[in-house]
């Protein structure tokens, strides 16, 4: 995997990065949906679709060598 860099917000250059930076960007799109619905079946849809895009994304960017 790598460590996580302070220029990686940018553009992450590890997978783990890509997944990190993923998984913050779907919290905070929890949190915008929460506070906008208050309903925790919309916000845990968010989250599952924002975690298996940020996993599926940083695969396939490590499968055509984006990563290397």
């Amino acid at each position: 995997m790598g460590i996580i860099h302070w220029y990686d917000w940018v553009t992450p250059t590890t997978p783990l990065a890509s997944v990190m930076f993923g998984l913050i960007a779907s919290i905070i799109v929890g949190l915008l949906i929460w506070n906008d619905t208050k309903k925790w079946k919309h916000v845990a849809i968010a989250l599952m679709t924002g975690a298996v895009v940020s996993v599926v994304g940083a695969f396939l960017l490590n499968v055509i060598g984006f990563y290397s």
